[in-house]
């Protein structure tokens, strides 16, 4: 006898996917697919930032080293100039290539590239989400009061945001980062403060944009107060603005990391991969393992939240839905 219970919409999908949001990640990978591979990279690299101690298998810090068989108490002049180790008890495992006790190989003092790598992950990250969440906070609040009550504030507003958008980003965030002590804290707040102007222009031309839509003059016409119109009709219709600029903003703020650790003026006691790019560049033609394998960490991580960024708008974006 046929099964006469009828098929409510929905669970079959539901009874497909138990996992709650996996059916979302599905439909968001098969309309972008580079998002898809782009959202789990992300993902990926959050999990490595967390468990970075169980997974670098060795301290990033440890020197390896090794008994020196040449070992010689009292060194003559000739013995140096013909081993400059045979002086010392032990010598460093420098220079090591990429094998099963070191999978990326040793640097020049004796760390593992791996480890350094994968400690790496979690300042990365640290200075784009802390960047990018301080940038968006700020040009939230900013740019949606200067879009929406506009006068006297978004004039002396905006001539602040134009005053602080004139300095270069890469000079005004060394004025900031050495004015303060380098550190992690100081380093994600100069960031934050160098990407307000820009979070705070394109959430202001969103606010002027949706501010001036048929349902939010209908809402007015009945009577409704700003701060009603403000929470129910602009921040909602501005939220995919300001998701994008956050997803976006990371990858910017992690290559400015990489970039002041690579001058030599980044944050200090930490594991920087622009730091360990610049530490690699001078030994790059006999041992390049170190700069290619920070300069690849940093390339994956910016090109995984840009295009994770850019499928999100393109999901989000009305505009952009049919292409």
């Amino acid at each position: 006898m046929a099964d006469s219970t009828p098929l409510i919409l929905g669970q079959k999908a539901r009874s497909e996917f138990p996992i709650p949001g996996l059916a979302l990640f599905v439909n968001f990978s098969r309309r972008k697919p580079l998002g898809g591979i782009a959202f789990v990279a992300v993902i990926v690299l959050v999990v490595t930032a967390i468990f970075a101690p169980v997974i670098a298998r060795y301290d990033p810090n440890f020197i390896f080293k090794r008994d020196n068989p040449s070992y010689e108490v009292s060194p003559t002049l000739m013995q140096l100039a013909a081993d400059s180790d045979i002086g010392s008890p032990v010598t460093v495992d420098s220079f090591e290539t990429p094998s099963w006790t070191h999978w990326f190989g040793t640097d020049k003092v004796g760390h593992d590239i791996y480890a350094r790598v994968i400690h790496g992950t979690r300042l990365s990250l640290i200075v784009g989400l802390g960047a990018s969440a301080i940038a968006v906070s700020v040009g939230l609040l900013v740019g949606v009061a200067s879009g929406f009550y506009r006068g006297a504030f978004d004039i002396i507003s905006q001539r602040l945001i134009d005053a602080l958008q004139a300095f270069p980003g890469l000079v005004l965030l060394l004025l900031l980062v050495q004015v303060a002590e380098p550190s992690v804290r100081n380093t994600v707040f100069a960031m934050g403060v160098i990407g307000v102007p820009t979070v705070t222009r394109i959430i202001r031309s969103s606010t002027l944009v949706v501010q001036s839509t048929d349902y939010v003059e209908a809402a007015r016409s009945i009577g409704a107060t700003n701060t009603r119109i403000l929470w129910r009709h602009v921040v909602p219709n501005i939220f995919s603005v300001v998701l994008i600029a956050f997803s976006i903003g990371i990858g910017a703020y992690i290559i400015f990391e990489a970039t002041i650790s690579f001058l030599g003026v980044g944050p200090r006691g930490v594991v920087s991969w622009g730091k360990m790019v610049q530490e690699g560049r001078g030994s790059l033609d006999l041992h390049p393992w170190l700069t290619v394998f920070a300069g690849l960490a940093i390339a994956i991580v910016v090109i995984s939240f840009n295009f994770l960024g850019d499928a999100i708008r393109d999901v989000l974006d009305p505009r952009l839905r049919g292409t």
